[in-house]
C-alpha cells in the first residue's frame, strides 16, 4: 500500500496578541513621537537654512560691556641707545689691547695704531716749528738792535742841533757888537740849521724802521703760529691713534685682527654701553598715523613684563613698516642682550564702559560690516559697525547687543549666506 502525507503534518495553533507584544508596540510609539518632536524642527531648521556648518569648526564669543585698551602688538630687538664705533685716521699697524665680549671702563686704552708716515710728518712739522722759533727770536734782537742804533742816532743829533743852537745865540751877540764877520755868523746859522735837520731825519727814521720792523716782526710770528696749528692736528691726529673707551660698558665687535695693517677711516671697535637700551620695533605702516611720541608700551620677555615709553618713530616706510625706538621706564634692566627680540605692545588708548567683543578672524573676512549671531542652532547674518580693535577686543559702534553670541573665526566658508544651520 502507498503511504500518504499523514506523517509529514503537523497542526499550527493560531496565536493571539500577548500583553508582552503589547508593551513593545507602546514603548516603540511612544519613542517615534519624541524622536519625530526633537528631530522635526530641526529639520525644518536644516531645510529652512541656506546651508550648515559644524559648530566644531567654529568659535564663538559672547558680547559684553566694559574698558577697552586699543593697542597693538610688534616684535622689536634690542638696542644699545649708546653704541659708538672707533675709527682711525689714518693707516697703520693696530695693536689691540682687548678682546670682544671684554668689560671695559671709561677711559680705558682698547686698541694702540702705529702710523710710522704720521710720526714721520710730525717730526718734520715740529723741526719746521723750531726754526720759526729761531727766527722770531732773531728778528726779535735785531729789533732791539736797530732801536738801540736809531736812539743812539737821535741823541747824537740832539747833542750837535743843542750845540748848534748855543753856537748860533753866541754868534748873534757877537756879530751885535761886531766881533766877528757877517760871513762867521751866517755859517753858524746854517750849521744850526743842518743840526735841526739832522735831529728831524732821525727821529722820522726811528719811526719808519720801528713800524717796518713790527710789520716783520708780526708776519713771522703769524708763520709761528700757523706752523704750531699744523704742529697741534698732529700731535692731535697722534693721540687719536690710542683708542680709548668713550663710555663704560662692553666690546661689541672687533673688526680687526691683532697687527693687522688697517686703512685710514676703517672701523676698529664698537662699545655698548649696557646702560642705556631701547627697543627698536617694527610697526605696521596702517597705524602709523595712530601713534605719536610718549605712548606707553609694555615689553615681555623672558617671562617678564616691563614698562616703556614711544619715544621716536621714523618717517619712513620700508617693507609697509615703519620703525618706532621704545625706551624703558626703569634706568637698569637686567637680562637683556644686544639684538635680543622681544615683544611690544603699545597702548594707543583706553575707552570706558563700551560693548566690546572679543577680536577674531572675522574682523578680517567680513571687512568689520559684517557678523553671524547665533540662536540657537541657526547663526544669522547681521550689519554690524567695528570701532576701535585692539590685540585681544574690539569696539562694538552697532548692530549688536550684549549677551549675544557672535562667531568669531573666520566667515570665509559662509560665502555671505544669510542663515547658517549649526551642526553638532
Amino acid at each position: 500500500m502507498l503511504r500518504d502525507t499523514s506523517g509529514q503534518d503537523r497542526v499550527i495553533q493560531k496565536s493571539g496578541f500577548t500583553n508582552n507584544n503589547k508593551w513593545r508596540l507602546s514603548v516603540g510609539v511612544i519613542a517615534l513621537v519624541v524622536m519625530g518632536g526633537f528631530f522635526v524642527p530641526r529639520f525644518n531648521n536644516l531645510f529652512a537654512s541656506d546651508m550648515a556648518v559644524s559648530k566644531e569648526r567654529l568659535r564663538f564669543a559672547t558680547v559684553e560691556r566694559g574698558d577697552l585698551m586699543r593697542d597693538i602688538s610688534v616684535q622689536g630687538r634690542v638696542v644699545a641707545a649708546n653704541s659708538p664705533t672707533l675709527y682711525v685716521n689714518t693707516s697703520g699697524i693696530v695693536s689691540l689691547h682687548i678682546k670682544a665680549g671684554d668689560s671695559v671702563e671709561q677711559g680705558q686704552t682698547l686698541a694702540i695704531v702705529d702710523s710710522p708716515l704720521l710720526s714721520n710728518q710730525l717730526d718734520q712739522e715740529s723741526a719746521t716749528l723750531e726754526q720759526l722759533k729761531l727766527e722770531v727770536g732773531r728778528q726779535k734782537i735785531q729789533i732791539k738792535s736797530a732801536k738801540l742804533n736809531n736812539k743812539q742816532a737821535i741823541e747824537v743829533a740832539a747833542v750837535t742841533l743843542e750845540t748848534a743852537q748855543t753856537e748860533k745865540r753866541r754868534a748873534e751877540i757877537s756879530v751885535a757888537d761886531s766881533l766877528i764877520s757877517q760871513r762867521e755868523y751866517e755859517e753858524k746859522v746854517a750849521s744850526h740849521k743842518r743840526a735841526e735837520l739832522t735831529h728831524k731825519h732821525a727821529l722820522e727814521n726811528y719811526a719808519i724802521q720801528e713800524e717796518s720792523m713790527e710789520l716783520e716782526l708780526k708776519g713771522m710770528q703769524s708763520q709761528l703760529e700757523r706752523q704750531q696749528y699744523v704742529v697741534n692736528d698732529l700731535q692731535r691726529q697722534m693721540d687719536e691713534l690710542t683708542l680709548l673707551a668713550p663710555t663704560s660698558g662692553i666690546v661689541g665687535t672687533v673688526y680687526v685682527r691683532e697687527k693687522d695693517n688697517v686703512n685710514a677711516n676703517a672701523p676698529i671697535i664698537t662699545v655698548i654701553d649696557l646702560s642705556a637700551l631701547e627697543i627698536e620695533a617694527a610697526i605696521p605702516e596702517n597705524y602709523a598715523d595712530d601713534l605719536g611720541v610718549g605712548l606707553g608700551t609694555e615689553i615681555s620677555f623672558n617671562g617678564e613684563t616691563l614698562a616703556g615709553t614711544l619715544v621716536a618713530i621714523s618717517p619712513e616706510v620700508q617693507d609697509g613698516q615703519v620703525t618706532g625706538r621704545i625706551r624703558f621706564n626703569q634706568t637698569q634692566v637686567q637680562n637683556l642682550r644686544q639684538n635680543q627680540r622681544v615683544n611690544a605692545r603699545i597702548l594707543i588708548e583706553s575707552k570706558q564702559d563700551v560693548l566690546k567683543l572679543r577680536r577674531g578672524a572675522f574682523v578680517e573676512s567680513g571687512g568689520g560690516r559684517i557678523a553671524y549671531v547665533v540662536e540657537q542652532n541657526n547663526a544669522f547674518k547681521r550689519d554690524v559697525v567695528l570701532g576701535a580693535r585692539s590685540i585681544g577686543e574690539v569696539e562694538v559702534i552697532s548692530g549688536l547687543a550684549e549677551g549675544e553670541q557672535v562667531v568669531i573665526s573666520s566667515l570665509n566658508e559662509f560665502n555671505q549666506q544669510q542663515n547658517i544651520y549649526l551642526t553638532q
